[in-house]
């Protein structure tokens, strides 16, 4: 039995294992241990890399450099095209997730996909199922073994040849290696489970696996013998993808599926069976499952993204059976064209077959797909509905400055969310006759982002004292402020992503975390506005905060799937529970800082969003956008909570008549 012959066999092997992976991923019964395909898949390739190097060491032609050029010509093509396709997809799209593919695309395309999904998400979290690029942690485990494993066998073979050590055979020594992988998975999955499902050293025994078949090239001498490892074979792998749904995989667990595909491989069926009505013969020549062995690769690359875009734009719904069917018939079809057009070609026409040009396209490709993945960000689509940001804060003391301070009736401060607010202080302001100044406050006082390194310290430097220039330049007793509170604490750009995340550090005391250190930012800045005369502040209430980019998926959503306004506000609006979930530390830190300052006094603007049955807010009614983007209210959507502000600004211009008067 050699591994360089064409088997049937074997591409209905690997087609056992992607539909079990798909099945899997699309949620259809029976399948919820499916990701042991993902096993077989290692078994069958170390099987058949290890079957191509051991016949060219014999021989004397194993060459790297051609080794590599023909991993290059099987992954690279498809999985590049694939990278291109849902990058501008999502662009395009503007959807939240693009920030997450950007960085899997980089890792990616070095082979380090597994590393990168180690360190931000659990396989087997609900969260996972946003990531559109997260099967390829496998190819990266892969990659990783190509790298290694050729100049292994390379080495071993040349010592072995010249040193004829007494008994030793590459075959023990890779039997060596597995048994030491296999037992660092099967105990160190009780310690770390993210890291035997993600990387190499936990998974290299089921590549090894059939590398250890490959060079034995054990298979049964009679033909019952081999009906028997094909039966067992089949039994044992379908009885793993039914059984291992609640399993602590990889571990033990992983063994028998991977048995299950030795015993199949060692059958060797494909020329085992001669007799067609044989039902061994039957099942393991079925051109139906020979067909998609075939494009095997372009369907284990596409089913994950198409499940992943539907179950996040634009239906942001859960996968049901009926919907499944339909995403795996349009994912064969996708997967179809992929190989066609561009597996294929890559590996056959006489083109990609020169050295020179191979590697000249590699390169300007895999570089302009990792500069797509590093500078893109999102794009824009036109605006159906009528939306715009802030007017402008222009309301500044018309007298001029004489010496010492300059009177204003109030300050408004914070960051971009205070941006949102000017056009209400606006109208406030000139229908009160008050006079108001803003300034920006990026950061909060004493504090920093972590993603800022020292190295800008100085700019933020410069947000803290913007602050105290503030209050020494104007006199004022009234003061303003609004931030995007949550995000500071917990650092997240979107709070429904999985983006990274980067909360705030307390420059006095570097131990707080990122709650303290929200609470005592906030009282120094509290403490420093009391010390300028400041007698009463009012800060703002979170701003609900969308689940999408608001003028743009309330578009596609109206022009290609007719959803109406209420469809759209359930689809992309954020249900109470889930903001009082988001700002809990922040509500805790207000009602800390309520009983502490008597000056302050809090401004709820959320009930003007809530939806009728106040269970949801809305991000839009049948004429506006409430907002321009996933967080920030629009003008429209800012006057809305303008009726907040009227009982303040009332007090505020009755105070100054008062104290007009009393000044003569």
């Amino acid at each position: 039995m050699q591994a360089k012959e064409y088997r049937a066999d074997i591409d209905v092997l690997r087609a056992i294992a992607v539909l079990a992976v798909i099945f899997y991923h699309a949620h259809i019964p029976f399948f919820r241990g499916g990701f042991v395909g993902v096993s077989i898949f290692f078994v069958i390739s170390g099987y058949l890399i290890t079957g191509i190097i051991k016949r060219k060491l014999a021989d004397g032609t194993f060459s790297f450099l051609e080794f590599y050029e023909n991993r290059v010509r099987r992954i690279f093509p498809a999985l590049a095209v694939l990278m291109v396709f849902w990058g501008l997809l999502y662009y395009f799209l503007s959807m939240p997730e693009i920030l997450g593919l950007q960085r899997s695309v980089r890792r990616a395309l070095f082979g380090l996909a597994n590393f990168f999904f180690y360190a931000n998400t659990d396989y087997f979290d609900p969260a996972a199922e946003t990531m559109p690029l997260l099967h390829t942690w496998s190819l990266g485990v892969e990659e990783q073994f190509y790298f290694v494993f050729p100049l292994l066998l390379f080495i071993l073979n040349i010592y072995i040849y010249i040193k004829k050590p007494s008994g030793i055979k590459i075959v023990h020594i890779l039997f060596a290696l597995f048994l030491l992988s296999f037992i660092f998975s099967a105990v160190f999955v009780f310690y770390n489970q993210k890291f035997t499902f993600y990387m190499l050293p936990a998974r290299a025994w089921e590549l090894l696996c059939g590398s250890i078949l490959a060079y034995t090239a054990w298979t049964p001498a009679t033909q019952k013998g081999k009906s028997f490892c094909i039966l067992s074979g089949l039994g044992i792998m379908f009885a793993s993808i039914v059984l291992s749904g609640n399993v602590l995989f990889p571990g033990f667990w992983a063994l028998p599926p991977c048995l299950g595909a030795v015993l199949y491989i060692a059958g060797g069926t494909s020329y085992a069976f001669s007799n067609r009505a044989n039902i061994i013969h039957a099942v393991t020549n079925n051109k139906a499952l020979v067909f998609i062995g075939v494009i095997s690769y372009s369907l284990y690359l596409w089913h994950w993204p198409v499940l992943v875009f539907y179950s996040t734009f634009p239906f942001y719904k859960e996968i049901t059976l009926p919907a499944a069917g339909g995403l795996i018939v349009l994912t064969i079809f996708i997967s179809y064209l992929s190989w066609r057009f561009v597996e294929r070609p890559v590996r056959q026409l006489p083109l990609f077959k020169n050295r020179k040009i191979l590697w000249i396209v590699t390169l300007v490709c895999a570089a302009g797909i990792f500069t797509m993945a590093t500078y893109m960000r999102y794009g824009r689509l036109y605006d159906v509905f009528n939306y715009s940001r802030s007017q402008g804060f222009t309301a500044f003391p018309k007298q001029a400055a004489v010496k010492g301070k300059i009177p204003v009736d109030f300050i408004l401060i914070g960051d971009s969310h205070r941006f949102s607010e000017e056009s209400v202080f606006q109208k406030m302001a000139e229908q009160y006759r008050l006079t108001g100044i803003t300034s920006n406050q990026r950061l909060m006082k004493n504090t920093f982002i972590s993603k800022y390194n020292y190295k800008r310290g100085k700019i933020v430097r410069m947000e803290w004292n913007r602050l105290t220039e503030l209050f020494e330049r104007y006199s004022c007793e009234n003061l303003f402020i609004v931030f995007r509170y949550s995000q500071k604490i917990d650092g997240k750009e979107r709070y429904y992503s999985q983006d990274e995340a980067f909360p705030i550090y307390y420059i006095p005391d570097k131990k707080l975390t990122p709650q303290e250190a929200f609470l005592q930012s906030m009282r120094d800045m509290l403490d420093e506005a009391v010390s300028y005369g400041i007698k009463h502040i009012y800060v703002q209430y979170p701003v609900p905060e969308p689940k999408d980019m608001v003028p743009n998926k309330a578009t596609m959503l109206t022009l290609f799937f007719e959803y109406s306004v209420s469809q759209i506000n359930e689809k992309l609006g954020e249900k109470l529970t889930e903001y009082r979930q988001r700002n809990e530390d922040v509500f805790e830190a207000f009602a800390i800082l309520r009983e502490e300052y008597p000056q302050i006094e809090f401004v709820d603007i959320s009930p003007y969003y809530l939806n009728a049955d106040t269970r949801q807010f809305a991000v839009m009614d049948e004429e506006k956008l409430f907002y321009y983007d996933d967080d920030h209210l629009s003008h429209e959507g800012a006057m809305l909570h303008m009726e907040a502000y009227e009982p303040v600004f009332a007090r505020i211009a009755k105070q100054k008549a008062e104290n007009e008067k009393q000044g003569g």
